[in-house]
Parts: structure tokens; sequence; C-alpha cells
């Protein structure tokens, strides 16, 4: 009994040792067979080319297989070989072509969308940068204008200055003037006064001065 259970044990094994896959060649249809010649029961009728199989061992030009559902038995060992059938590699290599034609197209579309959004950056950017412009010459002339606000202001104030110094001198002047008329007026008074006496004068003294007749001792 135990020498079975270690036989049962190591055929197991050897057979999860040497569990490889396997592929139905070029040919039509494989019929699997219970066991290892052609005169066993078949399973299958056919597996069809390109079929993928678990292979477990090999007896006599015959393997022992797995299928994809769990079915074991046996094939002709010349209709397997190690890589999928060239039908199975024209439709990968077929699917990953349209697969990278898909990607491509997606990556395409996106090269496009990533330039349409490049080009819609820089009008952005030439906009701003006009815009930019603008506003720096505007804010040169904001300052010219205030550096020559604040000259005219202080022209203003020395201006205002300079008025109120002339009006206080006018002032002035126009008081000295006020003052030279009054004295002018008194002078003229005066004047007038010496010239009304100075008449009075001559009026008294003038006839005083007339020389008197004479009287005739003829007469």
């Amino acid at each position: 009994m135990k020498k079975l259970i270690t036989a049962a044990l190591t055929c197991c094994f050897v057979l999860a040792a040497e569990a490889q896959d396997r592929y139905i060649s070029d040919a039509l249809y494989v019929p699997l067979r219970k066991g290892p010649t052609s005169q066993h029961t078949i399973l299958h009728k056919g597996l069809k080319s390109g079929t993928k199989l678990r292979f477990l061992s090999e007896s006599d030009g015959w393997s022992n297989v797995q299928t994809s559902s769990g079915r074991l038995g046996w094939v002709p060992s010349r209709y397997l070989q190690d890589q999928p059938i060239a039908a199975l590699l024209l439709e990968q290599a077929n699917s990953n072509v349209e697969q990278s034609k898909n990607r491509y197209n997606k990556l395409q579309k996106k090269l496009t969308k990533t330039q349409n959004t490049n080009q819609d950056l820089q009008k952005q950017l030439q906009q701003l940068q006009t815009s930019s412009k603008k506003l720096s010459a505007e804010l040169k002339q904001i300052k010219s204008i205030s550096a020559n606000a604040v000259s005219l202001n202080s022209s203003y104030q020395q201006l205002a200055k300079d008025q109120q110094l002339l009006q206080t001198e006018l002032d002035v002047v126009q008081a000295d003037n006020d003052r030279l008329k009054n004295d002018n007026s008194q002078k003229w008074f005066v004047y007038g006064a010496l010239a009304v006496g100075l008449g009075v004068l001559l009026t008294l003294l003038i006839p005083m001065f007339k020389p008197k007749k004479r009287y005739s001792e003829w007469g």
C-alpha cells in the first residue's frame, strides 16, 4: 500500500514537473484518444489546429495532454509543437497591428488636440505679451505725467510764493503812491495858499510904490 502511495506521489510530481504548454500543429483536426495508441477510444473527434493543450508526458510517439476544459487524453506527438501555429501567430500579429493602429490613432488625436491647445496657448501668450507692452507704455506715460504733475505742482507753489511777494510789493508801492499823492495835494494846497497870500501882499504893496502926483506951482 505504501509503495502504491509513493508511486502515485512520484507520478504526480513527475507530471507536475513536466507539465508544459503544447499546441495542435497545422493539421486540420486531431482526435483525442483515451490511450497512447490508435486503437484506444476517441474521447474527442477532433481538436482544431492551434488548440492550446497542457502537455503532461510522452510515450512511444504519443503525448498525454489536458484540454482547457480539464479533459485528459492522448494525441500523436507529431501533431504538437512548442509554439502556436502560423495562423495563430498571424492572427496575433494582426491583432497587435490593429491594437497598434488604434493606439496610434488615439495618440494622433491626442497630438492634434495638444497641438491645437498649444496654438491657442501661443495666441493667448501673444495677446498677453501685446497687452503687457501696452500696459508698460501706459505705465511709462503715467509715470511721465506724474513727474510732470509733480514738477508743475512745484512750479505752481513757487509761482504762488512769487505772486504773494509781488502782491506785497504792489501793496507797498500802492501805499507809497497814495502817500505821495497825499503829500502832493498838501504841497499844492500850501503853494496855493502862498500864491494867494503873495497876491494879497502884492495888492497891498503895489499902490505904495506908485509915484504920487505932484501939483504944479503954477496950478
